[in-house]
Formats: structure tokens, sequence, C-alpha cells
């Protein structure tokens, strides 16, 4: 589409996600073909507004000339798309022309409803999908499945926003989502994914580390054909439809029309299926929570700022999310974290018998290196005999004494 300045301050000021920037540009290039097939060009409206907007009967004129050529967008609008995707068409034009101030009305469909669900992913049909999938796809959609993030959150998901957890083994996995990396207006976020994920992200990350804090962990699967510093979650979406159809999950679905299941499910797959209180479950998808932040009480604004709390609240909710049957015995967990404490605490006393076993050759050493002083030795010989003789005497003298004493009564 042609360059112009008025469309890009008002992509600049109305669409700051990228996913909205391709929306309305897509909208407005529509709406442009549709009005130069009727002689009017979209690109000076701005410019030929400002000429007439103070010339009264010329600017009615003008005014009249558009209103009917959005009427009869609507129009052309209906049998071509869906209610929702021809709301999006109004909506894009609405918003060039509320930026710029042009008075003209864009009537809105008062039920936009939605034909093209995104139908619910069971858990049996992600087992097929995962199962007909590269390693890399595979780990990816267990991610999302798990940890509620969206597919670009994921695709872009740095090393550094693991580390800490990977490297030490933490099961549930935090994955921080810094509020840039986030599409609603929030804060720093986290997520986290179960033994599952963690387990594949393992046996796929395996030939590639050690990894730097900027790699990306889910590289491109054909090195130098991307466009740009990563693919495009579109390019995975594609792999995703792909590998439905082959399945033969898309039985029924007209040509050209979005399919029965598609990879943002995996995320509702999430929202569905996660038990854990709403207030958690929206802070790990990164949504914005509303005025319900600004309510919560200190016990609860302590849950905000601790991971530890939210990674047992989703160790709960896990085994109901969990899609892969589990692989150890139930309770393998507690029993490997009972095992390490055991570990830990025999070391210690290892330890202190160490310390102990060292004091005692110390104590060894002391009494060697003090009977090798012959002075000391013959001190000690001589008053130990000086003691036994005396303690003779004593025992003589009394012995001497009662036999004296049974004599005299024998007298008597």
């Amino acid at each position: 589409m042609e360059a112009n300045h008025w469309i890009e301050d008002w992509l600049s000021a109305r669409a700051e996600a990228p996913k909205t920037k391709e929306l309305y540009l897509m909208c407005w290039k529509h709406f442009t073909e549709f009005c130069k097939e009727r002689g009017k060009d979209p690109l000076r409206i701005v410019d030929d507004y400002r000429v007439v907007k103070y010339q009264g009967e010329a600017q009615g004129k003008f005014l009249d000339e558009w209103q009917d050529i959005l009427n009869a967008f609507n129009t052309w609008l209906k049998p071509k798309y869906a209610p929702l995707t021809m709301k999006n068409h109004l909506v894009a034009v609405r918003s060039f022309l509320r930026k710029w101030k042009i008075p003209l009305d864009v009537e809105l469909p008062r039920h936009a409803c939605v034909i093209y669900h995104n139908r619910d992913l069971s858990k049996e049909i992600i087992r097929q999908i995962l199962s007909r999938a590269s390693q890399r796809d595979r780990t990816i959609w267990l991610f999302m499945a798990e940890s509620g993030l969206r597919a670009k959150t994921t695709i872009n998901l740095k090393y550094l926003q693991i580390q800490n957890d990977f490297e030490k083994e933490i099961v549930p996995m935090r994955i921080l989502t810094p509020a840039e990396t986030l599409k609603d207006h929030v804060g720093d976020r986290w997520s986290f994914v179960g033994e599952d994920s963690v387990r594949a992200l393992r046996e796929y990350l395996k030939p590639r580390m050690p990894l730097k804090g900027e790699d990306y962990v889910f590289a491109s699967e054909r090195p130098g054909r991307v466009k740009g510093e990563q693919y495009s979650e579109s390019a995975l979406s594609v792999k995703f439809s792909r590998t439905c159809r082959a399945l033969k999950l898309e039985k029924g679905t007209p040509y050209g029309k979005p399919g029965r299941y598609r990879m943002h499910g995996l995320r509702k797959y999430f929202r569905n299926n996660c038990r854990a209180d709403p207030f958690y479950r929206e802070f790990w998808m990164g949504h914005d929570i509303g005025i319900d932040e600004s309510y919560i009480d200190r016990t609860m604004s302590r849950d905000l700022t601790d991971p530890e709390i939210h990674r047992k609240l989703y160790q709960q909710a896990y085994e109901e999310l969990r899609i892969l049957e589990p692989t150890t015995p139930t309770g393998y967990r507690e029993i490997q974290q009972q095992l390490k404490q055991r570990d830990s605490e025999i070391q210690e006393l290892r330890a202190e018998m160490q310390k102990l076993r060292e004091d005692s050759e110390a104590t060894d050493q002391a009494m060697e290196h003090l009977f090798k002083d012959t002075g000391i030795l013959e001190k000690s010989k001589k008053e130990l005999l000086e003691y036994l003789i005396k303690t003779l005497n004593q025992m003589g003298k009394e012995d001497r004494s009662k036999e004296g004493k049974e004599e005299k009564t024998k007298g008597e």
C-alpha cells in the first residue's frame, strides 16, 4: 500500500501491538480498493476535508459523498466476511476518521457473533497432535497448553527467562514474562510449566547446551531462511493446521475457511482446565486483572510478589491440567524430595563425624607428646608411688586398731 504520513501517524497512535497494526493495514487496504472503484481516494481524505472544513456548503457536500461511500462499504462487506471480520474492517476505518476528527458516521454491527470459534481441544486430540509434531513444535505446544502463554510470547522466549529454575531443576518451572513481552498493559508477570514440559524441554535443548541468556529457547528449524531475528507465530500456526489435517481432524471444514482446531486453542485449553483461583490463572496468562488488583488485602498482596505461593498453587492445579499420562508412580516427586533431604542430612552427619575424628586425633597426639616428656612421666610415677605407700600405711593402722578393739572386748 502507498506510504502516507496520515496512515503512519494513525497507526503509531492507535495500533501499539504489531498484530493490531497488521490487522488495521489489511482492513484499510480493502477499504482503499473499494473507494478507488468508486472514484475516491481515502489517502487524500484528510487533506481534502481540511480544505473544505470552513466552507459551509462545500463541507456538507464533501461529507455527504463520503458518507454514501461508507454506507456502501458496509453493504459490500456483509456477503464477503463473517460478522466479526466485518466489524474489524469498520472499526479500523472509524479509528482513522476519529483520529483526524472527520465527522463521518461509521455504523458498527450491533451483534457481531463469532461463527468460526476456536474449538475446545481435548486432551486426547492434543496428544494426537503432539505425536505427529517435530521435537521443537511438540515442546512449544506443550508449553502453551501448560502455561497459558500466547504463541508469540512462547516462540520469542529467551533462555534468561527460564535459566534459574531450569538449571536448578525446579519443577514446576517458572517462566519470567517481562511487561514488554505481554500484549496487555500490565507489569512483569510469570507463569509455570509442569513436569511433562520440562522433560520435553531438556530433551530438546540437550544438543544445544550450553545456551547464553539472550539465546532463543526455541530456535528455527531452518537457520538462515527466517526473515528477522525469529520466525513468526503465523508459520507455526500453519504447521499446527497441517498437522490437524494430516490427522483428519478437519473433516467438513469449507475450503478457505478457518479450521475447527487452531493453535490458539492450546491457550484456551489452559484457561478451561486450570482449576486454580481465576485471579492467579489470569495473572499467569498475562491478562489485565483490572481493578481487582487494587482491592487485594494484605495477605493477598503477598501472593503477587511471592513466586513460591504461585508455584504451590500451580502444582495443585497441574494434575487436572496435565496432558500426557504420568510416567512415574503417584507421589514419586514427593519421595524424590524426601530422598534429597535425607542425602543432605547424611552429608551433615558425615561432616560432624569427620570433625569428631579430627578432635580425637588431636587428643591422641597431645597424650603421646605428654608421655614422651620423661620428666613429666617420672614425676607422675613418683607421686603415684607416694600415694600408694600412704594409702597402705593408712589401711594398716586401721586394721591394727580394729584388732585391738576386738581383743579388748573378748577380755572383758
